[in-house]
């Protein structure tokens, strides 16, 4: 740890600063001569903001508690004991030198309470018979500065409130004071833009949550910076500036001493300010999120939005302050939005702002009429908190007496004042503010809170949404009416052609060049029976036979007098008949001329290391004994079944990813009890269900044997669903990796976990059951509380996860997806036909395995097939980026979901054609892959446009 010091050089340059304001400025200062400034013992949870202490750290770098300070024009005397002492002593000399300022140290000893130290102070106020200014609400802080104004009374010394002149001379930032503003800020902007995407989730959910448990959660992500994403920022170096603010449901206090409430959050006009310091630097934010705002409300917020663009275009260097106010007032009553111009204006208050920085509200240099004309004005360098506060507007298409009648607009950001009269930086930018941005609809809202069960089917949609997010409306051509979205998914349509086909051909052409770089060579792994002549075995007698020999994985064939010995793996196959009372054994070996083995001729390592030498095709034995022939046949048949099964593991295992180890939580740990997984572990015996236990950096799921262990680590999740069950006879969590992982013996990219919320199977020859038997009613009963207590068990299950990912990785941006069930349709993705459901990013279909998880960001193309008024179904032929992956075919879609599949596919951004007969996709993706020069000027993927009109 690094011991605390003063940097010399930067208090030496702020003193001059400080004793210039005091020489220029004699209305500020109240021609005074001498300054008492005294601090109190440090609280640390107290966020009062005193400028005793933002002096002490703007001079020194440090606060120094129970300290008091006398300034002269030429001397500092400094009262202070121990450490905070023997701090200031260090940089006596350096600053004498740099500000010709003589700093004086008036050691307190410890324990006493420093009425002699004091006595010294105010002996040289009375030998110069100085005129002493004092911080008039601050005259009382701390022992030595309560001890210092009594004396100053009683000796009859009157005191004048410079605190205006110690604002006036900290306002302006230097190029150290900037860069910490601009760090302050964005630790403030990304915990507001936390706080409006909790606020969604919260609403999309319907959650319950109070206003106060909403902003503990947005306190936690302050003060550590690193669950916000942000790397370069310590924790011991930031912390609130105030408790963050969030009011809703009609009760809005526009102060930053106003205080979030237990009740709950309601879903109409929500406020949130946000402050945050670094280095006790300090940055503001506040926005307003309404949701289903009537026009008028989104005329009079889009009004308030162009009142604070005028005054911060007014925020220039040397700028009256009230120039600000003025602009921000004319443009409210130049809009008049819904005739109500002279209202807002009136609600704008005093000011629209202050300045800011180790304190969070400098009343003395405010934007607002009360400054016209003043001396002071507008400075680069000074940061303002421009805000535009307009309190109780009202609502009139609510209902008289609900929630939503009365409401707030608040937007706030930090400014800083740039130099030479250019426009100001708002430091606070990346929280959008636009209509477009804060203004959200829920389908069906009912303003009274006794109907809030009925919200659990709306949908929460912003103007623009959030990335990856999709809504779909409920129509397809033969369920509802309506008017159709065809005209505007087309215009979308061909506007993504263009893009696709460059897209699609630098692609091509890149992975082209790539290969002629590099290629891929083939194995040249080898195997061996034996090392020497000396280690083959000695054969029994004199008559040679075929025999097995397991620990060489060979066989020895008699040949020509002599055993030679031949690797299992260089066996294609092996056979036995019996003919004429004989048994015929027929061996074929892999060799590069052997018929239909083009392909395992390419992989084939002898073939690759020795292309030139001749290969023993075949060879055949005939033997009067058929038990031996059958029994030799089953042995060699065997040991290649057991090699070939260890070579394929091997081989899956190579190509493995390395992952890092599972980090054991200590303490409590979320578990799923009771849960299957899938792929299954193999083997023989009885299946039992195992547990799921989410830990420090990953997921473990441990099964009945000892040896059932999979670990899941956070990192490698690509995707995470959570899947109720509707209409599915399980609710289930999967997750599709980044990189495959070893289950038992099989390599996998997507892992599940899920439990059955009823027999798949049930037995119907039980007699018949009437719909009012008793037991049959006491059934579903049972049914419908376990399929209950199974979902409760799970969505909590996935919260707690999803607390974690946030909380410790950020930065994986990862998040349980749910599917969207009303948009689900049969096809076939591989052998059967299933439900598959869109996602926000994925199209999946996760009950029968193995799954189908197809992510829109791997996608290049949609072809759809067979599509005709004729047809009661047509297929869809995805083609991927990675032309090297087959096209992945879904068949035997009903007609009926076309519409909200092209919808889906529209929102995604994904490109899609339509054609009447099925395409044989490998011929033309070779086509394509071997000349995208000739394919790019021949249109593209305008050969699939045979779209039906």
């Amino acid at each position: 740890m690094s011991v605390p010091s003063i940097n010399s050089s930067r208090c030496a340059s702020r003193l001059k600063l400080f004793l210039g304001s005091w020489n220029s400025n004699n209305a500020l200062w109240g021609d005074v001569t001498g300054i008492l400034v005294g601090t109190g013992v440090n609280k640390e949870d107290d966020l009062r903001y005193l400028k005793s202490v933002a002096l002490e750290v703007w001079l020194f770098g440090y606060e120094l508690p129970d300290t008091l300070m006398l300034f002269t024009k030429s001397e500092l005397h400094v009262v202070a004991s121990g450490k905070k002492a023997k701090l200031v002593e260090a940089v006596i000399h350096s600053v004498n030198s740099q500000a010709d300022v003589q700093i004086i140290v008036h050691n307190k000893p410890k324990g006493e309470d420093g009425k002699v130290q004091v006595s010294e102070l105010l002996a040289i106020v009375k030998q110069h018979s100085l005129k002493i200014g004092v911080i008039g609400k601050e005259t009382g802080e701390g022992n030595l500065m309560t001890q210092a104004s009594s004396m100053l009374k009683v000796d009859g010394v009157a005191t004048v409130d410079v605190s205006s002149g110690v604002a006036n001379a900290m306002c302006v930032k230097d190029d150290d004071e900037q860069r910490v503003m601009k760090k302050a800020a964005t630790l403030t902007s990304k915990a507001m833009s936390w706080l409006v995407e909790r606020v969604e989730e919260i609403v999309n959910d319907n959650q319950k949550i109070s206003h106060a448990k909403l902003s503990e959660q947005c306190e936690d992500k302050i003060l550590e910076p690193i669950k916000l994403g942000i790397q370069d920022l310590d924790g011991d170096d930031v912390d609130i500036c105030y408790p963050p603010i969030i009011q809703s449901g009609g009760q809005y206090e526009l102060k930053m001493s106003a205080e979030s409430s237990e009740k709950k959050l309601h879903y109409g006009v929500v406020h949130l300010s946000v402050g945050a310091r670094h280095m006790q630097y300090c940055a503001n934010v506040g926005r307003t999120m309404m949701i289903d705002p009537s026009r008028q409300m989104e005329a009079v917020y889009a009004a308030a939005v162009a009142a604070q663009e005028a005054a911060l275009a007014t925020l220039v260097d040397g700028a009256d302050l009230a120039a600000p106010y003025d602009a921000a007032k004319a443009v409210l009553l130049g809009l008049d939005p819904a005739g109500k111009g002279k209202e807002l204006a009136a609600k704008l208050g005093r000011s629209i702002g202050s300045v800011i920085g180790l304190e969070l509200r400098e009343s003395s240099i405010s934007l607002g009429p009360k400054f016209r004309g003043s001396a002071q004005r507008v400075t680069a360098g000074q940061c303002f908190n421009l805000q535009i506060a307009l309190a109780d507007l009202t609502n009139e298409e609510a209902k008289e007496g609900s929630k939503a009648r009365k409401w707030a607009i608040m937007i706030a950001d930090t400014v800083l004042i740039s130099p030479a009269g250019a426009a100001p930086e708002v430091l606070t930018n990346s929280v959008k503010k636009g209509v477009k941005d804060i203004a959200y609809q829920i389908n069906d809202v009912d303003e009274d809170d006794t109907n809030d069960a009925k919200k659990q089917s709306n949908i929460m949609t912003a103007a623009t949404m959030s990335e990856g997010g999709v809504v779909l409306g409920a129509k397809t051509r033969y369920d509802l009416g309506g008017v159709s979205n065809e005209d505007a998914r087309r215009r979308l349509q061909a506007t993504l052609a263009e893009k696709k086909n460059r897209e699609t051909h630098a692609r091509l052409v890149g992975a082209q060049q790539a290969g002629i770089n590099g290629g891929k060579g083939g194995s040249t792994s080898e195997f061996t029976s034996y090392k020497s002549i000396s280690d083959l075995p000695v054969p029994r007698s004199d008559n040679y036979v075929i025999a097995v020999d397991r620990d060489a994985e060979s066989i020895l064939l008699p040949v020509q007098g002599n055993l030679v010995p031949y690797h299992i793996t260089t066996i294609k196959s092996v056979s036995v008949t019996q003919d004429s009372g004989a048994s015929f054994i027929r061996i074929n070996f892999n060799s590069p001329t052997a018929p239909g083995a083009i392909a395992a001729n390419a992989t084939y390592p002898a073939n690759i290391k020795f292309p030139d030498l001749c290969f023993l095709r075949e060879i055949s034995y005939r033997t009067s004994d058929g038990k031996h022939a059958n029994y030799i046949v089953q042995e060699m048949r065997a040991l290649k079944r057991m090699v070939t099964q260890r070579e394929s593991e091997k081989a899956e295992r190579a190509t493995l990813v390395r992952q890092e180890r599972l980090v054991l939580s200590h303490g409590r740990v979320h578990r799923l009890v009771g849960l299957w997984m899938l792929p299954t572990f193999g083997g023989r015996g009885g299946r039992k269900a195992g547990t799921l236990e989410a830990h420090t950096n990953g997921m473990r799921y441990v099964g009945a044997k000892a040896d059932e262990q999979v670990d899941v680590i956070y990192s490698n999740i690509k995707f995470a669903f959570f899947q109720p069950a509707k209409r599915e006879i399980k609710t289930l969590i999967h997750f599709h990796l980044h990189n495959p992982i070893m289950v038992g013996k099989k390599k996998t990219k997507d892992v599940q976990f899920f439990m059955e919320i009823m027999e798949a199977v049930q037995n119907l020859d039980v007699g018949r059951r009437s719909m009012y038997d008793p037991d049959e009613i006491e059934e579903e009963q049972r049914d419908r509380e376990r399929e209950r207590r199974i979902h409760k068990e799970f969505s909590g299950f996935c919260r707690k996860v999803q607390d974690i990912w946030e909380k410790d990785f950020p930065q994986l941006n990862i998040e349980f997806d749910s599917p969207y069930h009303d948009l689900a349709f049969d096809g076939v993705p591989f052998k059967s036909t299933v439900r598959i459901l869109p996602t926000a990013t994925c199209l999946v279909e996760l009950t029968e395995f193995p799954p189908l998880v197809v992510s829109a960001e791997d996608i290049e193309v949609v072809n759809l097939e067979r599509v005709g008024f004729h047809l009661k179904n047509f297929d869809m032929a995805i083609v991927f980026k990675d032309f090297t992956k087959d096209v992945h075919r879904i068949d035997q879609i009903p007609i009926q979901n076309l519409d909200n599949i092209k919808q889906w596919l529209a929102t995604l951004d994904i490109k899609y054609y339509e054609g009447k007969a099925n395409l044989n996709w490998k011929p033309l993706l070779r086509q394509i892959k071997e000349n995208p020069d000739e394919w790019l000027e021949s249109g593209g993927w305008g050969f699939l446009n045979n779209e039906i009109d």
